[in-house]
């Protein structure tokens, strides 16, 4: 099999003069491609809604990519579903106005150059330096009534693109009657509209190219009025009723009588808190507490002695055991699974730890007895050693030795 950079050529497709079109492969991805060869330089248009998008050229070749599972739509000829057949149709017609306005035209649109995948379509071959043969609707049309077969005739918009092939519909009206779904009387009438629509005597046809947008009306469909009934002779209406009275809101309830010589009460609702007990308060020796009791103070000195006894009884456990247990640091080693060792070079003032000694072996947590500046010194098997000054306690709850270059 013959290879092309990275692609693997299958079979050799068609010929457009001197170009070769394959079948191809990419050999990495597996995703399906044509080759075109020899051409130089590079495709001009880059990536159309339904038009193959072109790859990177490879050694005086272009390649255009291909959906997976996309077929030509001559694979399909006469054997296409009328879903089918307005899906491409919709399709085609829409990258047909893009590239008109683009100033594009493809010139060998057939059913080998349409693919097709569902009811996607996608334009083969766009930008190849090749001569024209046939109008791009023409040739869209041609190909859509061969997939048809024998049920074109029954595909509600087979008029629709009989009279884009025979000019008497733009390519701007034929795909807006396929862009919005409508049933097959309106597309009939809309047949019949345009096939009526000649113009008066005297009157001069209006051009495509002179900007004049003719506008196609249809005429309200006439409701059948029923025929009125004799009216009964009319009674005089009775007298319409009384509105009726709003209804009184619902008065707050009235405050307690006020003693004699208070204001009239007005219409004010009082929110009242009791602030005196629901009922009275007896302490074990009979005598009821009122509000304005005072507590003794020796009551209140006897309570402080006591929070100051409880603090001091508090703190004083834990500052024995800071000065008996000292500081543990936790200690850190990256990379993970990597050893050291802590040997101790200097002590600040008051502490027991000897200088010279291994500390611990990290990771792990340390022993430090008082606080202060430790000089310690590193070692690690294949590192030279490293001092370092430790503030204790540290500042974060563990510290991270890295061993590096």
């Amino acid at each position: 099999m013959n290879h092309l950079g990275p692609y693997l050529l299958d079979r050799l497709r068609a010929r457009e003069g001197e170009i070769e079109i394959w079948d191809a492969q990419d050999a990495v991805t597996g995703t399906p491609v044509l080759i075109y060869k020899p051409l130089t330089g590079a495709p001009l248009f880059g990536s159309l809604q339904g038009v193959l998008p072109w790859l990177p050229c490879e050694q005086e070749a272009w390649v255009a990519e291909l959906p997976f599972g996309a077929v030509p739509l001559a694979d399909r000829v006469g054997r296409a579903s009328p879903a089918e057949l307005t899906g491409w149709a919709r399709r085609l017609l829409a990258t047909l106005l893009e590239m008109r306005a683009l100033g594009v035209q493809h010139g060998r649109i057939s059913p080998e150059r349409i693919w097709v995948k569902g009811t996607s379509a996608w334009l083969e071959g766009l930008g190849l330096p090749v001569e024209a043969r046939l109008a791009d609707e023409v040739a869209v049309v041609e190909a859509l009534r061969a997939a048809a077969g024998d049920s074109w005739p029954g595909w509600p918009f087979h008029a629709v693109l009989d009279q884009l092939a025979d000019g008497r519909l733009s390519l701007r009206e034929a795909a807006e009657q396929l862009a919005e779904p409508r049933s097959v009387a309106d597309l009939e009438a809309f047949s019949g509209l345009l096939e009526d629509d000649e113009p008066a005597d005297g009157e001069e046809p209006v051009s495509e190219d002179s900007g004049t947008v003719r506008v196609i009306g249809r005429k309200p469909a006439t409701e059948p009025v029923a025929s009125p009934e004799p009216e009964a002779p009319k009674e005089e209406p009775p007298p319409p009723p009384p509105p009726p009275e709003p209804e009184p809101e619902p008065e707050a309830p009235a405050p307690p009588p006020e003693p004699d010589g208070a204001p009239p009460a007005r219409n004010v609702v009082r929110i009242e808190e009791v602030t005196e007990p629901a009922f009275e308060v007896i302490e074990p020796g009979g005598a009821s507490v009122g509000r304005g009791r005072k507590v003794p103070v020796w009551v209140w000195a006897l309570a402080a002695v006591a929070l100051v006894v409880l603090v001091a009884v508090w703190r004083y456990p834990q500052n024995t055991a800071s000065s008996t247990q000292g500081y543990v640091v936790d200690f850190a080693v990256e990379p993970p699974g990597g050893k050291a060792e802590l040997v101790l070079m200097d002590a600040p003032e008051g502490s027991q730890l000897a200088e010279g000694q291994v500390l611990a072996v990290i990771p792990g947590k340390v022993y430090f007895d008082v606080s202060g500046v430790y000089r310690i010194q590193i070692r690690a098997e294949g590192y030279l050693p490293q001092e370092k000054l430790l503030d204790v306690p540290p500042s974060t709850r563990s510290v991270t030795v890295r061993l590096g270059p």
